[in-house]
């Protein structure tokens, strides 16, 4: 099997270009449906804030339950066969979302979307780390990163916002499943080295990846604040008056417009390590500012550090966890980090949800998590950077 570490140092390659098309069609089509989920809950069923917050986190827990094989699986089996057969399952189940009369059986549907969500989200992480060279992983990282995100939280909620203004949701799903649909064809010509090993093991240290716990753990926790923004931003848009919800997602995408340039001029002084954890500090100022500035100015900007602060650390800590790990333990390498990423916004879901109902408010949830995330800060800084330092100069030994 060839190393694609080894493919060269050139970043902008056909392939580059075909996975950055790829990743936009596939999270403008999962976030068209994801970034509206909270008003056809409230809209079709009168849901309340805390069953939002449920029926929400039920894809992440179907997610999270087929994380530990979803690495294993694509490590197992290969990237190509593996996202083909889950895309396909997704479209399907985008189609069926408009079917169910009641929220428990919407809620079982969205926990059967969790199963190919987790192996489209694990598998994509794989993807970039075979097709990026090694030299080039940050860079690479940072503009897949702000791919993703913007496309998952700018262009896919205002097309979804847009859709549901001129149509409503019946119109707005079966779009998401076309754009998902071709996505699902785009994929049909990339061409990319189909990473496989027969050297599978049962074991735990066969579903998950032990030299990344560390890394996993910073941004697990740092993802609690993350319904925040995806799942309540729109409701607490809808609580301080903002005309429009898409115009949150368009201050979160400045913010991550933002993160590139800055890591490309922490790169030219050699990135510090101390540098990695300003992604993390700034997720605590976004959520700072929104909580202690109440209205639309202080949401608006405490959306652009927010913006900032994820794009880095899904670029940078991603960047640091793959450094540690071998080609054929990718998959599960991505699986270890997404179900730590899935723990925590799950966790966030009812954490946010609950206190939303019970204060009658959505601003006291960025109070809290503001706190919340000083804990992956001293994390970070203080044992997760020393312990990569560590293993680092051993694998270069």
């Amino acid at each position: 099997m060839m190393d694609m570490d080894n493919k060269g140092s050139r970043l902008w390659s056909p392939d580059f270009f075909r996975l950055i098309i790829w990743e936009i069609l596939v999270f403008n089509g999962f976030t068209m449906v994801t970034s509206t989920f909270s008003d056809f809950l409230v809209d079709r069923f009168s849901a309340t804030p805390f069953q939002v917050g449920v029926i929400s986190s039920v894809l992440i827990i179907g997610a999270m339950l087929l994380r530990p094989v979803a690495g294993l699986l694509l490590d197992r089996f290969g990237r190509r066969r593996t996202l083909m057969l889950a895309l396909i399952a997704m479209v399907i189940f985008d189609l069926m979302l408009l079917i169910p009369k009641t929220l428990f059986t919407l809620g079982i549907l969205r926990f059967l979307m969790g199963f190919p969500f987790a192996l489209i989200t694990t598998g994509n992480s794989a993807l970039r780390t075979d097709i990026i060279p090694e030299d080039k992983r940050l860079d690479g990282f940072s503009i897949t990163s702000i791919a993703t995100m913007f496309s998952g939280l700018v262009t896919g909620p205002n097309i979804g916002y847009f859709i549901l203004g001129l149509t409503g949701f019946d119109f707005l799903y079966p779009m998401a499943a076309v754009m998902l649909s071709a996505a699902a064809l785009f994929f049909l010509t990339m061409k990319f080295e189909d990473i496989r090993t027969d050297r599978i093991s049962f074991s735990l240290s066969g579903l998950f990846e032990p030299k990344i716990i560390l890394i996993a753990a910073v941004l697990g926790i740092n993802f609690i604040g993350w319904p925040g923004i995806l799942n309540f931003g729109p409701l607490y848009a809808q609580e301080i008056g903002l005309p429009f919800k898409g115009y949150l997602f368009t201050a979160y995408g400045v913010g991550l417009l933002l993160s590139r340039p800055i890591i490309k001029f922490l790169q030219r002084d050699g990135m510090p390590l101390f540098t990695n954890a300003l992604g993390v500090m700034a997720t605590l100022t976004g959520n700072a500012i929104i909580g202690f500035v109440p209205g639309p100015a202080g949401f608006m900007t405490g959306l652009v550090f927010l913006g900032f602060g994820y794009g880095q650390c899904f670029a940078v800590l991603q960047k640091l966890a793959f450094d540690l790990v071998r080609p054929e333990r990718r998959g599960r390498a991505s699986g270890t980090i997404y179900i730590s990423q899935d723990m925590g916004s799950t966790t966030g879901r009812y954490l946010l949800g609950y206190t939303a109902q019970a204060l009658g408010t959505y601003n006291t949830n960025y109070r809290i998590v503001a706190g919340i995330t000083i804990i992956p800060l001293l994390l970070l800084q203080f044992v997760t950077l020393p312990d990569y330092r560590k293993k680092i100069s051993s694998k270069n030994l």
